[in-house]
């Protein structure tokens, strides 16, 4: 038999296990040694051949048998231009299930993979010639294996492909195509934006509308509120800060009128709802501007904490007094504590100044109960600002310093005046020191 045969028929005994890879790979050494070559055929079969020889009645003759298969498929690699095939390429094109079939069904559809490997990627990703030749009915062509690999991966079928033609949207890159797929910009979205007047958009601007929920019926509310021109960049500021057509109906009841998108974008970016806005109107706040109700959400001023301001006597503040207060943490009860030690004639300003430094209702209790019982507004700022704490005074007064105003406690803090200074001066000086001494 001619070595075509032999090798058919090891190529055979492996598909249907009767020999292993590594005797196959004996049995082709064996050929390859030349016709002079002494070769014993005992029926041992101590050598290759004579396993071959051995082997060769078993092999199936039947036009459909492995040997057919394996030379069919090797005489359709040929034709794609691979004209060396190993027995371990073989094996694993066939447990692909790469055969001639689909071999030249690629190759009529015009696709030639270069080399085994591209051959095993497009079976690997489940590129099939069906699945080719839709992408070709459909006017793609010119792509390579990887790309059509991609398309395969990223679900991107022909049929999409078709139903995207019919909205007049062709010449599409393979990126182009995988990233309308897996946003999930199906025909139908792009013939509704289309039937909206969006026309001339590209593929990044049907992304971002897909992307940021800018449906047909969106736009069209927006038109009928009074919005008819908005652009790509509007619609999705406007979707992403969840201004409806039905916010801005809203809006328009209780009183806000005249408001282009930017501010309708920063009302709704700072929580400004038609409620908030009814309710500080009920509490006397009825002509503020798109900015003032900004503000005031910016600084999380509620319709409560205007309330209960106004219980307290804070009335007619304006918007800038409410943000202080707020920004400088004068809460309500704050303001009731101060009231309840007698605070009763401070005005907004004066309780944000007394809060910046730090002045609770604790700290004027300890010291009214250290004997620093009138204490205004401004003297409680200046201990503070100085660093006359309750603890200080009661060291000095532990040293037999009783009587001493505001002024004198400063300057004492101020100079480091403290209880083991005044001891170390009685040393050196006697008993009797005085606050002006202990100051020189």
């Amino acid at each position: 038999m001619n070595g075509e045969k032999e090798r058919l028929m090891i190529l055979d005994m492996i598909a249907e296990g009767k020999i292993t890879a590594d005797e196959a790979e004996e049995l082709f050494k064996a050929m390859d040694v030349t016709e002079e070559a002494t070769v014993s055929y005992a029926p041992s079969l101590a050598s290759p051949l004579s396993q071959l020889s051995h082997l060769e009645a078993l092999a199936p003759q039947s036009p459909t048998s492995g040997s057919s298969r394996s030379r069919d498929l090797m005489a359709a690699l040929k034709e794609a231009g691979i004209d060396h095939v190993t027995l371990s390429d073989v094996q694993e094109l066939q447990s692909k299930k790469i055969t001639a079939e689909y071999v030249r069904e690629m190759l009529a559809l015009g696709l030639r993979p270069d080399g085994l490997s591209e051959w095993m990627d497009l079976r690997d990703h489940g590129v099939t010639p069906r699945y080719v030749r839709e992408l070709r009915e459909m006017g793609v062509s010119g792509f390579d294996v990887d790309e059509i690999t991609e398309l395969k991966d990223h679900g991107v079928s022909g049929k999409y492909i078709a139903s995207l033609h019919e909205m007049g949207l062709k010449d599409f890159d393979v990126e182009e195509l995988i990233e309308l797929s897996d946003h999930d910009v199906s025909a139908k979205f792009i013939a509704e934006l289309q039937q909206a007047g969006f026309k001339d958009l590209d593929v990044e601007e049907l992304i971002e509308l897909s992307d940021h929920d800018v449906s047909a019926k969106f736009i069209a509310e927006l038109r009928q509120s009074g919005f008819k021109n908005l652009d790509v960049e509007e619609l999705i500021e406007l979707s992403d800060h969840d201004v409806s057509a039905k916010y801005i109906a809203e809006l328009r009841q209780v009183g806000l009128k005249d408001f282009d998108v930017e501010e309708l974008i920063e009302l709704s970016k700072h929580d400004i709802s038609p409620k908030f806005v009814a309710e500080l109107k009920a509490l006397g706040l009825k002509d503020l501007d798109i900015d003032e109700l900004v503000e005031l959400g910016a600084h999380d001023v509620s319709a409560q904490f205007i309330a209960e301001m106004n219980s307290l006597g804070l009335k007619d503040l304006d918007v800038d007094e409410l943000v202080e207060l707020a920004n400088h943490d004068v809460s309500p009860q704050y303001i009731a504590e101060l009231r309840e030690l007698g605070y009763k004639d401070l005005d907004a300003e004066d309780f944000i100044e007394l809060r910046n430094h730090d002045v609770s209702a604790n700290f004027i209790k300890a010291m009214r109960d250290l004997g620093l019982k009138d204490l205004d507004a401004e003297e409680l700022v200046e201990l503070r600002t100085h660093n006359v704490t309750p603890r200080y005074v009661r060291e000095l007064q532990e040293m037999g310093f009783k009587d001493f105003d505001v002024d004198e406690l400063v300057q004492l803090s101020n100079n480091h005046i403290t209880k083991r200074f005044i001891r170390e001066m009685r040393q050196e000086h006697g008993e009797d020191l005085t606050i002006a001494q202990l100051l020189d």
